[in-house]
C-alpha cells in the first residue's frame, strides 16, 4: 500500500477496533494468569501441581476453538475446573464482541473507501496506455468515454456521486475504465489518478458544477504545467478565469455547441450531414441531408441560458423566429418577437404554429418537450420539429416519438471533445466546408460526392498521423536521405500501387501552415501533420505503409527491394533484377 492510504486504514482499524483488542488481550491474560495460579491436583510425592504459562495458553487457544481436547497436560482440580468454566464463558462473550466490532469495521464506509482508493491508485500505477483523466461521470463523460474506448484510448474517472461509479462497473466498453468515487476538486484525489504521470495526457472536466470545473482546472495546472485541459463551462465569467491559467487549456460551452449545432441542422444542412456520418451516428449518410433551409417563421420554445443563444445565433443567420417563454424576464429586451407563458397550445398558435415552417423544443425538461411537440404536430403536421433530449436514459422514449430531429445536448458536447482530442485540425476543415456553403455550394457538393465515392461505408474512421520517426519510421527515412514522398503515394494500396486505399486527406499541417484537402502531389516533410478520414479496415494498411520500408520502396517506385544478404549481394551483382 502507498504511505497516504496504509496510514487511513491503520487509523480506521485501530480506532475501531481499539476497545475490543484492549478488553480481548485483558481477558484471555487474566483467564491465563488464573490457570497458572490456581493450584492443580498434586504429584506421585503429593506436591502441589501447578500449570505453565504455555500450558495456561494452549488450553485456552484450543477450547476457543470450541475442539475440545480434554484436561492437558494432566487432570485438573476442582480448582481449576472452576476457574476453566469462567474463563469459558467470558472469553465467549469476549469473541462475540469482538466479532461483532469486526463486522461493523467491515462495513465501515470509510474503511471500504480507503481500501477501493489504494486498489484504484495500484490500477492506475499499472496502465501501460496513454490515457485520458475525465473530471465527471454524467450523460456527456459517459458518451465521451464511449467514443474514447472506441477508438482505442483509455480512460481514468473521478466522480463525486457513487451511483455512477458503480453504473462505470456496468458499461460495455471495448477497454476497462477505472474510476473512484471522489471528489476532484481535492488535489490529492488528482495525483491518485495519476496526473502526474507521463501517461496521462489530457484531463477532461465535464461536471456541471462551474465552480468545481474552475477548481479542477486550476489545480490540474499547477499539479501538470504541460498537460492539455478540456473544461466545460456555460458561464462567461468562469471562461475566462479557466483560460486565464495558460497553457494548452479549451473551454466548451454546452449552450453555445448546441447553438451551433442547431444552426447546422437549420442553415448548413450539407454541412451537419458531414459532421454526422464523420461522428458514426447510426443512420448517417452522405446522400441524404436533414432539413433543407426552409422560408418562414420557425418558434422556439425556452429563453432561458440556452434558449438565448440559441436565438441569438439561428437570427445571426437570418431566420425568423418567434420565442414562446414563461418567464417574463428572459425576453424583456424581445418583447416584440416573444409570446409570454408556457408552450401550450394556445401560446403556440399565438406564436403562429399553423404558418410556421419548423419548432425547436429547448426547454430543460424532457416530458414538456415531447408534451409540446406531440401537440405541434396534431395542429400543424407539416412542421418539422427539433427536440431537445436532456437526459440519455430518455433515449428510447425519444426515438418513438414523432419528431423530425433528436438534439442531445451531451452527445453533441461529446462529440466535438472527441474531436478536439482525435482529431483538431477536424475544425479547418469544417471551417472551409461553411465558407464553401456560403460562397460556393457546388464545391461543397464535390466534396461530398468524393467521400461517397472513395471512403463511403457508415461509420468513417478520423485520424491524425505525424510523419515522425515514432508514427512513420520509414517515411522519415526517406526524407532524411534526400528522398522524395508524396502524399499520394502513402495511401496506395500495398498489392496494387495503381490504385489508393479507401481514404481522403482532408487536412495538412506543417508548422503553421494548413492545407484543406491537399493535392495528392504534395511533397512530404518530416513532422507533417495529416488528417485522414477512412474507413476503419484500411488503418492497418496506411500505417505498414508508413512504417515498413520495403512497402514504402514498393509504393514508391513499383518494385519489390531485396530483403535478405543474398539477395542483396545479388541485386548489386546484377544477377537478379
Amino acid at each position: 500500500m502507498s504511505g497516504s492510504s496504509l496510514g487511513r486504514v491503520s487509523f480506521i482499524v485501530l480506532r475501531h477496533m481499539r476497545t475490543p483488542i484492549i478488553i480481548f488481550i485483558s481477558v484471555y491474560a487474566l483467564c491465563i494468569l488464573g490457570m497458572v495460579l490456581v493450584p492443580g491436583l498434586p504429584d506421585a510425592n503429593g506436591q502441589t501441581t501447578y500449570m505453565s504459562f504455555f500450558h495456561a495458553y494452549y488450553f485456552l487457544a484450543y477450547t476457543a476453538t470450541t475442539t475440545g481436547f480434554g484436561e492437558l497436560p494432566r487432570p485438573f482440580s476442582d480448582a481449576q475446573r472452576i476457574w476453566a468454566i469462567c474463563c469459558l464463558y467470558i472469553s465467549v462473550i469476549t469473541w462475540l464482541y469482538t466479532v461483532g466490532k469486526i463486522i461493523s469495521l467491515l462495513k465501515n464506509p470509510y474503511l471500504y473507501s480507503a481500501f477501493a482508493e489504494e486498489k484504484f491508485i495500484r490500477a492506475v500505477r499499472k496502465k501501460s496506455r496513454d490515457y485520458y483523466l475525465v473530471c465527471g461521470f454524467g450523460d456527456t463523460g459517459s458518451l465521451l468515454l464511449r467514443g474514447l474506448t472506441n477508438a482505442g484510448f483509455s480512460a481514468v474517472v473521478l466522480e463525486l456521486d457513487n451511483e455512477r461509479i458503480k453504473a462505470l462497473d456496468l458499461r460495455n466498453y471495448k477497454s476497462k475504465v477505472l474510476g473512484l468515487c471522489a471528489d476532484a476538486t481535492v488535489p490529492r484525489y488528482l495525483l491518485d489518478a495519476g496526473i502526474e504521470r507521463d501517461k496521462c495526457i489530457g484531463v477532461l472536466i465535464l461536471s456541471n458544477d462551474e465552480e468545481a470545473n474552475l477548481k479542477v482546472a486550476v489545480s490540474a495546472r499547477i499539479l501538470r504545467p504541460d498537460i492539455k485541459i478540456i473544461c466545460r463551462s456555460t458561464s462567461a465569467e468562469n471562461e475566462s478565469e479557466i483560460l486565464a491559467i495558460g497553457g494548452d487549456t479549451h473551454v466548451v460551452d454546452p449552450f453555445r455547441v448546441f447553438a451551433s449545432y442547431l444552426s447546422l441542422i437549420i442553415y448548413n444542412p450539407t454541412v451537419h450531414t458531414l459532421n454526422e456520418w464523420m461522428s458514426g451516428e447510426p443512420g448517417a449518410t452522405l446522400d441524404r441531408n436533414i432539413c433543407p433551409l426552409k422560408a418562414g417563421r420557425w418558434i422556439l420554445c425556452g429563453h432561458g441560458r440556452m434558449g438565448q443563444i440559441v436565438y441569438k445565433k439561428l437570427c445571426e443567420k437570418g431566420i425568423d423566429l418567434t420565442v414562446v417563454e414563461p418567464l417574463v424576464e428572459n425576453v424583456e429586451e424581445i418583447a416584440d418577437h416573444a409570446v409570454l407563458g408556457r408552450a401550450n397550445l394556445e401560446n403556440l398558435n399565438k406564436a403562429g404554429l399553423k404558418g410556421c415552417v419548423g419548432l425547436v423544443a429547448g426547454t430543460d425538461n424532457d416530458t414538456f418537450n415531447l408534451s409540446m411537440v406531440h401537440q405541434a404536430n396534431r395542429e400543424n403536421p407539416s412542421l418539422f420539429s427539433i427536440v431537445r433530449q436532456n437526459r440519455h436514459v430518455n433515449e428510447v422514449l425519444f426515438k418513438k416519438a414523432d419528431v423530425d430531429y433528436i438534439l442531445q445536448p451531451s452527445l453533441v458536447i461529446a462529440r466535438m471533445v472527441l474531436f478536439m482530442l482525435m482529431a483538431p485540425l477536424l475544425k479547418s476543415f469544417f471551417a472551409h466546408l461553411r465558407l464553401l456553403y456560403e460562397n460556393d455550394p457546388s464545391k461543397l457538393a464535390d466534396i461530398t460526392n468524393r467521400l461517397a465515392i472513395e471512403v463511403g461505408g457508415n461509420f468513417p474512421a478520423i485520424r491524425t498521423y505525424i510523419l515522425d520517426k515514432k508514427t512513420a519510421p520509414a517515411v522519415c527515412a526517406k526524407l532524411s536521405n534526400n528522398g522524395e514522398v508524396s502524399l499520394g503515394d502513402i495511401y496506395k494500396k500495398p498489392s496494387n500501387r495503381e490504385n489508393a486505399l479507401k481514404m481522403v486527406p482532408l487536412v495538412l499541417r506543417r508548422g503553421k501552415v494548413i492545407k484543406v484537402l491537399p493535392a495528392n502531389d504534395l511533397q512530404l516533410r518530416v513532422n507533417d501533420e495529416i488528417l485522414f478520414c477512412m474507413q476503419p479496415k484500411e488503418k492497418i494498411f496506411l500505417e505498414s505503409n508508413l512504417s515498413n520500408r520495403y512497402t514504402l520502396e514498393y509504393l514508391l517506385t513499383g518494385k519489390d527491394p531485396a530483403r535478405g544478404h543474398l539477395f542483396k549481394w545479388l541485386e548489386r551483382k546484377n544477377i537478379v533484377s
